[in-house]
């Protein structure tokens, strides 16, 4: 190597990965490294031109009653493709968390959904409650709620049918910005859920210390290939605390049969996954909820 660029840059390459890698003595900088880095910074540098030129886009994965067949909701997700490949959430999202741009992309998806909103209203078409996902990292902005009630109230969309989806948190600073949060969101009568319930680091004391409306069980708990007693009585556990403090559950990630009993039979019987429905196009949802029954 001579290029002064790459000598500096090659071992900051292997530190940033070192980092996320235990029990190592050393580490080398691989060709795949220095493609991801590429591949992050083209994404910091394309985000913004991305959001102007319309390359993102929101699909809609409806939540439907298992006891009617019946679609009771749907969450946005937020799609990238450019230059005709897709890229997926779970490569552009961390880079944009990491420097501090997923707010923008949040917001976005809201304004989307309440935008497709209008058009449902428009057409005469009986919408369901939407879900959007606002990241951990945006708590940290204290006029977020404020900016998301903006958004609902320009559409005139009913606050009833926005839910917003947070994560657990997984520290103390973050656990005392979404109270606030939460807070707020209540008092502005804008209904909110708890995503991935189980994945953070204190869940008891997210059910003991949040207001929230919705709970969301990790498919990490029933993407097994069988269930257990354990499962059994840790998941109903959960659903029980969860009804008992009047929390709506659902369950995401189903997609198998067995799966979808299991929930049933336990008192969860709001799905989410692709047993019913993979992500879906403005449209194909659409006819979705002007069927409403599967």
């Amino acid at each position: 190597i001579t290029d002064p660029g790459q000598i500096i840059g090659f071992p900051a390459v292997a530190i940033g990965v070192a980092k996320n890698v235990t029990h190592a003595p050393y580490m080398y900088v691989t060709p795949q490294m220095i493609t991801q880095i590429d591949r992050q910074k083209m994404i910091e540098e394309d985000f913004r031109t991305g959001l102007e030129n319309n390359e993102f886009s929101v699909l809609y994965q409806p939540k439907v009653d298992s006891d009617t067949n019946m679609i009771v909701g749907g969450e946005g997700l937020v799609r990238w493709i450019k230059d005709n490949e897709v890229i997926p959430p779970s490569e552009f999202v961390p880079v944009l968390e990491r420097d501090g741009e997923v707010g923008a992309l949040d917001l976005f998806v809201l304004e989307r959904v309440c935008q497709d909103m209008v058009k449902w209203q428009e057409s005469g078409v009986d919408y369901v409650p939407i879900s959007v996902n606002f990241s951990r990292r945006d708590l940290s902005d204290p006029f977020l709620a404020e900016q998301i009630f903006g958004i609902i109230k320009k559409y005139d969309i009913n606050p009833k049918y926005i839910q917003i989806e947070v994560t657990e948190t997984i520290d103390e600073e973050e656990h005392g910005l979404m109270t606030g949060f939460l807070t707020r969101l209540r008092d502005l009568k804008i209904s909110t859920a708890i995503d991935d319930f189980g994945s953070g680091y204190s869940s008891l004391s997210t059910l003991r210390d949040f207001k929230f409306s919705v709970l969301k069980i990790d498919r990490s708990f029933i993407n097994n290939d069988g269930f257990t007693k354990n499962d059994e009585i840790i998941i109903k556990g959960i659903i029980d605390m969860a009804k008992a403090l009047g929390i709506e559950v659902i369950v995401e990630g189903v997609e198998r049969r067995d799966q979808l009993d299991f929930m049933r039979n336990l008192g969860c019987n709001i799905i989410q996954g692709f047993f019913y429905d993979e992500p879906l196009t403005m449209e194909q949802f659409t006819a979705r909820l002007v069927s409403k029954v599967y």
